[in-house]
């Protein structure tokens, strides 16, 4: 198994998207969708009039079809983020072709459309991870930054990670989920404008 850490990895797997082409910052959001935190990250995200991308985790859609359908209609890009929030898909092929088959489909039947990207679990993967994601013709999307957002970390020492070494291209990782939904609106908040106080624009993931 391969964790997402480390300068190697970029290196190692190139075919692998790590961070954009280009000069715009890309948020992206893990776990959703959520009851709470979604809802509290699109309004945020509306007020700045900032795109991003969210990695859904399709175990929790059930009943939250309505946030996933505003995620599109606001304008987001959507990527799966397996069914269930595991480690151990990294061991099997087939199961990881399953998951991101039945979420996608889960997806797929609210917005309309397909959906090309995948992002594994806590960014754990293995050549079977990069062989199912092939086969299905998915883009395996990692990041340059994890924030932090899940650890018991100030929300002021967050935001220093998520500023610290930004460059054009860069994919910056947050969470929607029960450890974030109090917390995420003020990091938001003060990140936003200060990357554009930096000149940078931003974009979602295609």
């Amino acid at each position: 198994m391969i964790t997402h850490t480390g300068i190697l990895h970029r290196t190692l797997f190139p075919s692998l998207l790590w961070r954009m082409p280009g000069k715009k910052i890309y948020l992206t959001f893990d776990d959703g969708p959520h009851s709470v935190a979604t809802p509290a990250v699109l309004d945020v995200l509306k007020k700045h009039e900032v795109r991003a991308t969210f990695f859904l985790s399709g175990e929790n859609i059930p009943g939250r079809e309505n946030i996933v359908e505003r995620i599109s209609n606001e304008g987001h890009s959507i990527g799966i983020h397996a069914y269930n929030h595991s480690r151990m898909l990294a061991f099997s092929k087939s199961q990881t072709k399953n998951e991101i088959e039945q979420t996608g489909k889960i997806v797929s039947d609210i917005i309309h459309r397909n959906v090309r990207l995948f992002r594994p679990p806590f960014g754990f993967f293995s050549w079977k991870t990069i062989s199912a994601a092939r086969d299905l013709e998915f883009l395996l999307v990692l990041w340059s930054c994890l924030t932090g957002d899940f650890r018991k970390w100030t929300d002021e020492k967050i935001v220093r990670v998520s500023l610290k070494d930004l460059s054009g291209g860069a994919i910056l990782v947050y969470h929607d989920n029960d450890l974030t939904q109090h917390r995420i609106v003020n990091i938001l908040d003060s990140v936003i404008p200060e990357i554009k106080r930096r000149g940078y624009k931003f974009g979602a993931i295609r």
